[in-house]
């Protein structure tokens, strides 16, 4: 029997192990906020789409980037890793690293996606997100994506209050993005986000660039699996002692 229980703890371990050790960009708890209306924050990217011509592509499919280019001031629209892009965007900003209040390290970046579907509680669904950072001394450009299911996304407290939806890198990016970016004066943060086909119908859905305090926990998801697998094994041999 132990031996049973013994194989069976390795191979949720084995599982474990083959799934991807991680996202570049993770969904973690965030606290609403007031005052993150369109101008208020660090906005990187904003996009409307309602199937109305003149709003967007017209394909219902709510899309929008924002990328350096050669000049800070006048961004391209230009999306990375296949997302759509060329949507109305009424905000579409590139900042420096340096210029994001309360960041001290690449390593501490943060993006909040803040939902304005009409009413607080309505829902879009975000299919691609990524964060972007190109380093003006190297000309190197790196893309941190959120890479997992699609996401049912809503905001409680409406236009001008998020927070809800906030997204940081993971243990192994957040050392990448400290080496991508080591001097917050020379990054350059860019980024898009991209809805699901006939899931918006209101005003623009908004992105923004944030600092999260380093006493916010960010758990590492192959940790979390190896703990999920660990407490499996618990459980297994637990019944087994109870036959």
């Amino acid at each position: 029997m132990k031996l049973t229980v013994l194989k069976t703890a390795v191979a949720a371990l084995i599982l474990a192990g083959s799934a991807p050790a991680f996202a570049d960009l993770i969904q973690v708890p965030g606290n609403q906020v007031t005052g993150t209306g369109l101008g208020a924050v660090n906005t990187a990217v904003t996009a409307l789409d309602n199937g109305v011509p003149g709003t967007g592509n017209g394909n219902d499919v709510e899309s929008g980037c924002v990328t350096y280019a050669g000049s800070i001031s006048s961004p391209s629209f230009a999306c990375q890793l296949g997302l759509q892009g060329g949507d109305n965007q009424a905000i579409n900003n590139l900042w420096l690293a340096s210029d994001i209040s309360g960041l001290t390290s690449a390593s501490n970046l943060a993006v909040v996606v803040n939902i304005s579907e009409g009413q607080p509680g309505g829902t879009a669904t975000l299919t691609d997100l990524y964060l972007s950072l190109y380093n003006l001394d190297t000309h190197s450009l790196t893309t941190y994506a959120y890479t997992g299911p699609d996401l049912q996304l809503g905001d409680t407290g409406g236009v001008g209050q998020s927070g809800d939806n906030l997204f940081v890198l993971n243990a192994a990016q957040a050392a990448a993005a400290l080496v991508a970016c080591p001097d917050l004066t020379r990054c350059v943060i860019g980024g898009g986000m991209q809805f699901a086909l006939g899931t918006t119908s209101a005003t623009h859905e908004t992105m923004y660039v944030a600092a999260i305090n380093s006493s916010v926990p960010v758990p590492e998801p192959f940790s979390l699996a190896l703990v999920g697998a660990g407490l499996f094994g618990i459980g297994v041999a637990r019944r087994a002692r109870q036959r």
